[in-house]
């Protein structure tokens, strides 16, 4: 290319001049073709600095505050107060009359949900003040229509449906009035899981009779996935609502079934002399990953032991899953590898289900049959807390508040739901033993 004279090159070329930004993008565009060990990356100093922070957070086995990066210090280490941490028992739910087997946060965190032996779900409201002996925390509503235990629920996007099973049936209520909206009976056996589409266009429900089925809002079935793999005994979906990640054990029919071609057919039941629901041992428990959108298997892992149930990080990324015995495992599943097994707890005949806590997910926390609460540091995978305090039995499940992270409440065999939060200076222990609206 020939040009007459310095302006038309410049005219020809696009150039901006000396104070223009083209010099530092031909700059920015060698760095991708040149080693940081030749060329300086931009920027280099201030992200040394940030993962130098990651890592003073990393490193705090109790941290759960806030941090505002442009306050952050590198003259001292950053660590969190083990004070501020919620291992207390401010408030003691008291209303079920048996064993209470699961519990869950609203998303608003208002709200408790509980799921009881003694065939009935309670949606508590748990005040907001900071003050526990000056928190209003009421039953506000007793779910009694259920002819069976309440194993499974879950809250609705927009906590207006709580939904619930007993046996093979599923239940949904109005969270306002208490009143039953819809009773569903497609499952042949125990329905084990319950979920809510993050979107909150509807709701999964997997069972025993090896079936996963999708309902949107209102009830109507949109979809069923017959005679899969596994007899399923818990399932997640994950936030991103790219998986669902499903837990249970492989199914082989008796000699006379198989003969017969007859695939549907399930042995029965079995329960403990506690009445928590066990199922028939397996050979072979799985781990299965399905594409949400398509329902095709992406992996199938098999596992020694019996799998109890299975919760998803925030970030899509792990899958917790309680494993018998004695065992929690974390689960990689973008490189589809074990990253942490989680032990100390005791888990070898009832169903226990853990969860993640913490202001960045940066704990993990399960009940265990020897009537404690443990709290391990989920990036290390360090002890960090034994909780005492509920009587004889198994903890069943815990929950983490979505919107207060410095609480949990934990269900029990001693029938009642203990709220956890950080040691308060004043104020006693608060009870609530029967229903106050």
């Amino acid at each position: 290319m020939t040009c007459s004279d310095s302006q038309n090159l410049r005219r020809r070329a696009s150039w901006d001049g000396a104070s223009g930004t083209s010099r530092r993008q031909l700059l920015d565009d060698l760095q991708h073709y040149t080693p940081s060990s030749t060329m300086i990356p931009r920027c280099s100093c201030s992200t040394l600095l940030a993962q130098s922070g990651e890592y003073q957070r990393y490193r705090c086995l109790y941290h759960n505050s806030h941090v505002d990066p442009s306050l952050a210090s590198l003259f001292s280490d950053h660590t969190c107060d083990k004070e501020s941490f919620p291992r207390i028992t401010t408030t003691i739910l008291e209303v079920h009359s048996d064993e209470v087997w699961n519990v869950a946060w609203s998303h608003d965190g208002v709200r408790l949900a509980s799921a009881s032996k003694d065939k009935t779900a309670i949606i508590w409201r748990i005040g907001l003040q900071a003050e526990p002996s000056s928190r209003d925390c009421i039953a506000e509503f007793i779910l009694r229509d259920h002819p069976y235990p309440v194993g499974c629920l879950a809250w609705s996007l927009d906590d207006s449906i709580l939904s619930t099973s007993a046996d093979h049936l599923i239940f949904l209520w109005n969270t306002k009035t208490g009143v039953l909206i819809k009773t569903l009976d497609n499952h042949a056996e125990t329905v084990s899981a319950l979920v809510w589409l993050p979107d909150g266009s509807g709701f999964m429900t997997g069972s025993l009779d090896r079936k996963i089925m999708l309902w949107d809002m209102e009830g109507e079935l949109r979809e069923s996935w017959n005679d899969i793999a596994i007899r399923v005994t818990d399932a997640a979906v994950t936030p991103d609502m790219t998986r669902l990640v499903a837990v249970g054990m492989g199914y082989k029919p008796p000699p006379a079934l198989a003969r017969a071609n007859v695939r549907d057919a399930s042995p029965p039941i079995v329960s403990n002399d506690n009445g928590n629901a066990v199922w028939p041992r397996s050979p072979e428990n799985r781990m299965i990953i399905y594409d949400l959108k398509t329902g095709q298997v992406e992996q199938s892992v098999h596992m020694e032991g019996e799998l109890t149930s299975v919760n998803i990080s925030e970030d899509s990324r792990h899958a917790l899953i309680n494993h018998v015995p004695d065992e929690i495992h974390l689960w990689d599943l973008e490189e589809s590898r074990l990253a942490h097994k989680f032990t100390g707890q005791q888990q070898g005949h009832h169903v226990i289900r853990s969860c993640f806590g913490g202001i960045d997910s940066n704990f993990v926390i399960s009940g265990s049959e020897d009537c404690n609460v443990y709290v391990w540091h989920r990036d290390t995978g360090t002890l960090l807390e034994v909780l005492e305090g509920h009587g004889s039995g198994s903890v069943n499940s815990v929950t983490w508040n979505p919107r207060n992270k410095r609480m949990f409440a934990s269900c029990s065999d001693d029938n009642t739901i203990r709220v956890w939060e950080a040691p308060v200076s004043t104020g006693g222990l608060l009870r609530v033993r029967h229903l106050c609206v």
